[in-house]
């Protein structure tokens, strides 16, 4: 292998909060309400399949010292939040969903203050009433989107997109549909609701698109005159969060405005992002400041969005994920050199970090833990599965019929299908390869990914 990895980490990992924080010797009035509504009821009065319409109403908490209203939701989970339909003062006990609303599973009512919305998430089920709703369709994997990051200081980075269903690779997917370049250096891309976003590095911009490849709109972060070069993303509760390489930094921003709200100081260059627990993970890998790599990873809390602490991790962190139980995983690179890429994990509960061998990249799909571990100089592969749950191995050899690559750049894993997706940035200036293999590691196909040294892969679910 002449190479592994250039600089890439995906990173999306979204969780919903569970319980709230209290302090006695604080002020509650300046903390968001622990409170919660109970006894959720709601009955659709609206005859058209897919449509809702009627009266919510719920039980008010024990008492309302703390809370300045309520904040009515709808959404697919009952544990997250949705699309906001409106707000009631404190002491009112129904909501009138408007007629002709958009079905969805729940509906959510939410205690809030000026300090901020509860993360007790009080919910009841929707039954459409009409007779005609059709079934839940089963989700489906439609296709792949490929990040193609781009030869070095080439100004070519690019998007393709592989249909599954045809089985054959778009390319230049934003190019063909924006009639402009993409950029130079894109590092990360991230699907989250309807707008996928793309951390551009060298260009110094996050460009946000549809699924039909059309630019939305584009943030240029700059601070003190000074381009902050974002790198990494992570998703959570209606904001995007942005690790800013040069700004040794990271932004919250909002998903309906596209703005930057705030950002936060971290550790020396920032990349991967993970939230867990309703913390928010940082990888301050120091990666400019060779030799002096950095060995830490920051807490934030995206409520007051400062940081709470700092855990101490291996030299040179780039890549986190995030199990269902909150455990978080840790891929620091090392220095290339006498210290090599090393896997651990951080219990969500305690902190504590455990060591869990080597490993160069991974992906953490439906709580199974991908690893590859290809150390910088040495020919010799490994392809690890874990169960994320049970911590064990359950695999040495995900990859079962002998295909080698010249440079792997990105995993992912299909969550529907299990299908194994690889991609080989081959020479890092002319295209990629993207291999598909089965869930038993069996090579299914191979296919141009229209750019050099992809960097990211990306599901379309639907």
């Amino acid at each position: 292998m002449k190479r592994f990895f250039y600089v890439f980490t995906m990173c999306v990992s979204l969780l919903a909060i569970s319980g709230a924080c209290s302090d006695d010797d604080q002020d509650e009035n300046l903390l968001a309400p622990a409170n919660a509504v109970a006894n959720l009821t709601f009955t659709d009065a609206d005859t058209d399949a897919q449509k809702i319409g009627g009266t919510l109403s719920w039980q008010l908490p024990s008492q309302e010292n703390n809370i300045d209203g309520y904040v009515i939701y709808l959404s697919e989970s009952n544990t997250s939040k949705g699309v906001k339909l409106g707000e009631v003062t404190k002491g009112t006990t129904s909501f009138t969903v408007p007629t002709g609303t958009q079905f969805n599973n729940y509906l959510l009512v939410v205690a809030r203050n000026t300090s901020g919305e509860s993360t007790n998430i009080a919910s009841v089920a929707v039954t459409d009433l009409a007779e005609d709703v059709p079934p839940q369709k089963e989700p489906q994997t439609l296709g792949a989107f490929i990040l193609n990051r781009g030869a070095y200081k080439a100004n070519n980075a690019s998007v393709s997109f592989y249909n599954l269903s045809e089985q054959v690779m778009i390319s230049r997917v934003y190019q063909s549909t924006n009639q402009k370049g993409l950029g130079d250096s894109a590092e990360q891309a991230l699907i989250y609701g309807s707008k996928i976003y793309i951390t551009v590095t060298n260009s110094n911009r996050v460009t946000v698109i549809d699924e039909t490849g059309a630019e939305l709109d584009s943030i240029v972060p700059v601070i003190n005159g000074e381009p902050q070069h974002p790198r990494c993303l992570a998703a959570w509760n209606g904001k995007v969060y942005v690790s800013y390489y040069y700004g040794h930094s990271v932004a919250v921003v909002d998903t309906a405005s596209l703005k930057v709200e705030k950002t936060v100081a971290v550790g020396r260059y920032p990349e991967a992002l993970a939230v867990a627990g309703g913390k928010l993970y940082v990888a301050n890998s120091g990666g400019l400041d060779y030799p002096n790599y950095g060995s830490s990873v920051s807490v934030i809390d995206p409520n007051t969005f400062t940081v709470e602490k700092e855990i101490d991790v291996a030299l040179n962190p780039t890549r986190l994920a995030v199990d269902s139980q909150g455990d978080v995983y840790v891929i620091s690179m090392g220095n290339y050199g006498d210290v090599p890429n090393t896997l651990q994990r951080i219990d969500g509960a305690t902190g504590q970090v455990t060591g869990m061998g080597r490993g160069s990249i991974f992906a953490l799909v439906n709580d199974k833990l991908y690893v590859i571990y290809a150390q910088w100089g040495d020919p010799t592969v490994s392809y690890r599965k874990y169960d994320a749950l049970t911590e064990t191995v359950e695999s040495e050899n995900f990859i079962t019929d002998g295909t080698t690559f010249n440079s792997i750049s990105a995993l992912n894993i299909d969550p529907i299908g299990g299908d194994i997706y690889i991609a080989d940035a081959e020479d890092f200036v002319s295209s990629g390869t993207l291999y598909i293999f089965s869930p038993e590691g069996k090579l299914k196909t191979s296919e141009d990914t229209g750019g050099p040294d992809p960097s990211a892969i990306l599901f379309l679910i639907r």
